[in-house]
């Protein structure tokens, strides 16, 4: 019963920054007059109005635009990894987390888009995470070969996403604003946030802040995981957001999570834990497959803290975790039988960084498929009560 527990406390956390959700509670449309964040603007006072949008959700975020905007919208270019075709606006599908010739494509098409825009035009553009890796065009004199050897490189290298994002920022040519100073028109930008602290000049390497475009914020790990403790909230003794901002490496994170575990068993009966944000882990040579939410339950599990009345599951918000199919894992009483039973070694997996097989061999492996969105990753600690 706990697999579907933490599984319904997750989707209540995610649904909240999907799309729908998203656009729905921050723009609305009443004859000419559209209203963004509560601010209202009159069209009447601009030529066309045009939507932009870049990362995992810039898809899901743009239909949902489409269903509120209609014909209003007179066009714009939308790059994210879903298929799939907008009935107002282009649809480019670019690669995530690897840069390939796909992302200077889609960055040299974007760019030749919001040229296009005049001085009384009006833009919404949508951000979300991954667009770093979806548009890339590098600083002259770096090859997009090098450029790519280097984003690898970081990548498998444990580095934090902030460090990722200024190193690229570095060498690119629409990171750090670069891209908004190709538009001369007014507009906003709608951030849904994936990095810890929603940092505006981290997000998607900050293509559009450059200072002359309002950023707001629609939807974090903050909104995600405060829905999830209402939902919780009557159905045990103790509900509680721990953080939002976790970026330990995964071993570090492990005993954090571990320690806390076993303060709120001695005190509550039954409870539900929420932790957000981003740890790190190195990839080890070996081809394993697997990511940082998978090799976090790996290492939980080796702490010894799950049993009948405790379990975990650790997963990202974007359905992806790694060199896998698999989102997260989950760590119960019963994920613990099946490896006796069929007798794996979990420090060898680990060794091996290769989570998501040791997962999928039990069939505890976490698998949503791309959600559409990108808020970090969840960790959520369920203790039933008795």
């Amino acid at each position: 019963m706990s697999k579907k527990n933490l599984e319904k406390i997750y989707f209540k956390a995610l649904n909240k920054v999907k799309a729908k959700s998203i656009i729905k509670d921050n723009i609305s449309l009443e004859k000419n007059i559209l209203t963004i964040s509560n601010e209202k603007i009159d069209l009447n006072k601009f030529n066309n109005l045009y939507i932009f949008g870049v990362g995992k959700a810039a898809f899901s975020m743009a239909k949902e635009c489409e269903n509120i905007i209609g014909k209003k919208i007179k066009g714009g270019f939308i790059v994210s990894t879903s298929k799939g075709n907008l009935n107002y606006l282009k649809h480019f599908t670019s690669t995530h987390p690897d840069v390939t010739t796909k992302s200077e494509d889609a960055a040299n098409k974007l760019i030749d888009n919001v040229k296009k825009l005049k001085k009384n035009d009006y833009f919404i553009f949508l951000l979300s995470g991954g667009a770093s890796a979806m548009i890339e065009k590098p600083i002259l004199g770096l090859s997009l070969e090098d450029f790519i050897k280097a984003s690898s490189s970081l990548l498998t290298s444990g580095i934090d996403i902030k460090a990722l994002n200024t190193i690229r920022k570095s060498i690119s040519q629409v990171k750090g604003g670069k891209l908004a100073d190709c538009i001369k028109s007014n507009g906003k930008v709608l951030v849904l946030s994936d990095v810890i602290g929603d940092d505006l000049n981290i997000i998607g390497s900050a293509p559009m802040n450059n200072g002359k475009f309002q950023h707001i914020l629609v939807g974090n790990n903050e909104i995600a995981l405060n829905e999830a403790k209402k939902f919780c909230k009557k159905d045990y003794e103790k509900v509680e957001i721990i953080t939002t901002t976790l970026d330990y490496p995964s071993k570090k994170a492990s005993k954090y999570v571990t320690k806390l575990i076993k303060e709120y068993d001695k005190k509550y009966s039954s409870f539900v834990l929420l932790f957000g944000g981003e740890t790190t882990t190195v990839v080890k040579s070996g081809g394993g497959y697997g990511g940082r939410n998978q090799e976090l339950a790996l290492r939980l599990l080796l702490e010894n803290i799950v049993n009948e009345d405790i379990s975990i599951l650790c997963a990202g918000s974007d359905g992806i975790d790694g060199r896998s199919d698999a989102n997260g894992a989950f760590v119960t009483s019963k994920t613990i039988e099946k490896m006796n039973e069929m007798k794996l070694n979990p420090k060898e997996f680990l060794e091996n960084s290769d989570s998501n097989t040791f997962f999928k061999k039990l069939g505890f492996d976490f698998v949503t498929g791309i959600t559409g969105t990108n808020v970090m990753d969840f960790i959520i600690i369920e203790k039933k009560g008795k």
